[in-house]
């Protein structure tokens, strides 16, 4: 039946191979220290970014991991990019804890203890181990999957690079760009297939998985002059606000509270001499990237196949329909989240004792019959890792730790997670973190939306507004749906030897433990999709790549691949037309930031303006974590705002006090209400009109369909 999901693993000393390969890790950290070195002499631009960034992302901890003599290797690469990205977040918050803001003191310390580290480490390094020269008996053409990967990125590029994003219509990305772009993604998914099932090269399924991962998260930054998404920008300025105080000052601020990842960017963006507005749109690309090498680090714990492996990632990049990824604290503490799952799988692994007594230990051995045996204890400094690596998700978003919690605690019931007491560590982090904070989150949020299943896993819209929305919706429920059930069905195949598989199907669906506490804002649905997702694409991969390999199933598989991604695109797509922020919009919201008194209430007709996005985001609606919006407020749903409706729109705004109100108007608040159906098509041209009469308001800034309207006094 090929080879097993799960497969014995050992914590041990490493062998002749593996310490040649810590040599090469060092190798790898001393030659990244050298580019961060170079960065820091060349002037200030995205050079020095990409160089600084290739640095801290992995540098630091491919130094720590050649200590630690992990002899999997796919591991210890996503162990370095884990410990590097947690050391890096835990010492910029230190920074701003202490109001000790140097990052470029803190930079170039850890390059020195970074090249310290490797030069300890260095060792010289023979020839390649037995292991390195093995490879799957040559099946079908070598050349067919390289040339379909080649083609498919060309053209991509091109279809990309060419197209106009103001022409992308209501139906999203994919529809927008046609059947050229479509040919470019199942020639990439047909390529991994063929490959998958073909010769198995590392390179070549190396590149289809970066190749498809471009398409999937780089054709919006490389289509848009700015970021995508408007609520990207508020934390654009929370990233400025750190640079300019270079401490967090306001104890209700929740972004100030969980400050790891805005610590973190801020001193890339110093250092580097970028603003971190620059850069903010490649996230999603860049933590998909990292996401999908940390996935390959968990499947290594878990099993030996190539296949296993690189069905998941595969299947992962495709089916993230939920983009998460966005420049956020949630995608850098999602990206630690896999790597914490790989560190806990490779050092933490136990099972239950064979001969316990009692009902509750009969079902743990029920429960994890046939599971792999693991051959010794936990080492301590492995468990310090897991501790630290936690405290740094923990500071770094506030929902993330419980959902890791949620999995760890179950397998440590089971018996698959040990020792026992870890989980009581990790809950004391958690919750000794979060007690402080808890008033100024409660002020602001709702800790607990009750046991209402079906309201919390409801999402963030109550309904179809339009056509578009309908569609790419039905099409993102059905992908999320597909996932599970595939996932439910290969566990129920595998229910004689459930222990095969009780990890993933553990970790695949505790995350649904969330709706039962929290609605999230809407988002709690897209977040249990999104933790559940690499568990399901590794069930899934389990059952599909132990099927006979072939040319034909390889194609099988890249056009099974090619509707996944498609789905998958339109998810995450659909909505480029809302998603895409106009420039002019930037701009008019990096005024009123600047210009307008502080203390001010800012109002929009919809939320789909880039606010936030200044050091001084603090200023405007004060104490307020949303920005009031007209359709938010239920009184004003479907109606057409026109002069009629001001003296309402006006008792509202003003009802907000402060220093001075203003209303936001612009095109894409238009196409946002008509889209979704918030308010009849023409409303908001209506209200320009009104508000343009009415000497209650005054134009505060005009600029193309953008326009910012001032409340007067009352007479």
């Amino acid at each position: 039946m090929g080879t097993p999901l799960l497969s014995p693993v050992s914590r041990g000393t490493a062998d002749t191979g593996p310490r040649a390969f810590d040599s090469r890790l060092a190798a790898l950290a001393l030659l990244l220290a050298i580019v961060g070195a170079v960065a820091l002499l060349i002037p200030h631009g995205p050079v020095r970014l990409v160089l600084l960034l290739a640095f801290m992302t992995a540098a630091p901890g491919a130094a720590i991991v050649s200590y630690l003599r992990i002899a999997d290797r796919i591991l210890a690469v996503g162990l370095a990019i884990t410990f590097s990205l947690g050391l890096t977040a835990l010492v910029a918050a230190l920074m701003v804890w202490a109001e000790q803001w140097h990052p470029s003191a803190a930079t170039a310390a850890t390059l020195v203890v970074t090249a310290g580290l490797a030069l300890g480490r260095l060792r010289p390094v023979g020839g390649p181990s037995a292991a390195d020269t093995t490879a799957p008996p040559p099946i079908g053409s070598g050349a067919l999957a390289p040339t379909l990967l080649t083609v498919g990125a060309a053209l991509w590029l091109v279809t990309v690079l060419r197209a106009d994003p103001d022409q992308i219509g209501p139906y999203g990305l994919t529809w927008g760009l046609g059947v050229p772009f479509v040919a470019a993604v199942a020639m990439t998914c047909l390529g991994c297939g063929v490959e998958l099932f073909g010769r198995e090269r590392l390179p070549v399924l190396i590149a289809g998985v970066g190749v498809l991962a471009c398409q999937m998260w780089g054709s919006a930054p490389l289509m848009l002059p700015v970021p995508e998404y408007s609520w990207t920008y508020k934390h654009v300025g929370v990233v400025e606000f750190i640079q300019q105080h270079g401490a967090v000052l306001d104890a209700d601020d929740i972004y100030q509270q969980w400050p790891a990842f805005f610590a973190a960017v801020a001193q890339l963006s110093t250092v580097a001499g970028v603003p971190s507005i620059r850069f903010a749109a490649w996230s999603s690309l860049y933590f998909g990237l990292l996401d999908v090498v940390l996935i390959a680090a968990v499947v290594s714990t878990l099993s030996r196949s190539t296949r296993v492996l690189f069905g998941t990632v595969l299947g992962f990049t495709a089916c993230l329909w939920v983009d998460q990824n966005y420049f956020s604290p949630q995608a850098f503490a999602y990206a630690l989240s896999l790597g914490f799952f790989a560190l806990l799988m490779h050092g933490c692994r136990g099972l239950p004792a064979s001969r316990a007594a009692g009902r509750l230990n009969r079902l743990r051995l029920l429960l994890v019959r046939d599971a792999p045996t693991v051959r010794d204890r936990p080492r301590w400094p492995l468990l310090l890792a897991v501790v630290l690596l936690f405290a740094a998700i923990t500071v770094a978003h506030q929902l993330t730790p419980y959902l890791l919690l949620f999995g760890v605690g179950v397998l440590t019931v089971l018996g698959l997670i040990r020792p026992y007491w870890l989980i009581g560590v990790l809950a004391v982090v958690a919750g000794g973190y979060f007690l402080p904070r808890m008033g100024g989150v409660s002020s602001q949020y709702h800790l607990f939306d009750g046991f209402n299943l079906f309201s919390n896993a409801s999402g963030n819209s109550s309904g179809w507004g339009s056509t578009p929305q309908k569609f790419s919706a039905v099409v993102a429920r059905a992908l999320a749906f597909l996932v599970w059930l595939t996932a439910l069905v290969v566990g129920w195949r595998r229910r004689r030897s459930l222990g095969l598989v009780v990890i993933p199907l553990v970790l695949g669906f505790t995350p649904f433990l969330l709706l039962l506490l929290q609605n999230y804002g809407g988002e709690a649905i897209y977040r249990v999709f999104l933790f559940s997702l690499p568990w399901c694409a590794l069930l899934a991969a389990s059952w599909w790549v132990l099927l006979r390999a072939g040319v034909w199933r390889g194609l099988t598989s890249g056009v099974i691949l090619t509707v996944l991604a498609l789905a998958g695109l339109q998810g995450l797509q659909g909505q480029f037309m809302l998603h895409a922020v106009p420039p002019a919009d930037v701009r008019a919201a990096q005024y009123l930031e600047e210009q307008a008194p502080a203390g001010s209430t800012m109002t929009l007709v919809a939320a789909a303006f880039p606010a936030r996005l200044t050091a001084g985001y603090g200023s405007i609606n004060p104490g307020r974590s949303v920005d009031p919006s007209i359709v938010d407020e239920p009184s004003f749903r479907r109606l057409t705002l026109d002069a009629d409706q001001l003296p309402a729109i006006e008792t509202w705004a003003a009802s907000y006090g402060g220093t001075e109100t203003f209303l936001v108007v612009t095109d894409q608040m238009r196409k946002n209400t008509e889209y979704f159906g918030y308010l009849p098509d023409g409303s908001v041209d209506a209200l320009r009109k009104a508000l343009d009469a009415s000497p209650r308001w005054s134009t505060y800034y005009r600029r193309a369909d953008i326009t910012i309207y001032r409340l007067e006094p009352a007479p």
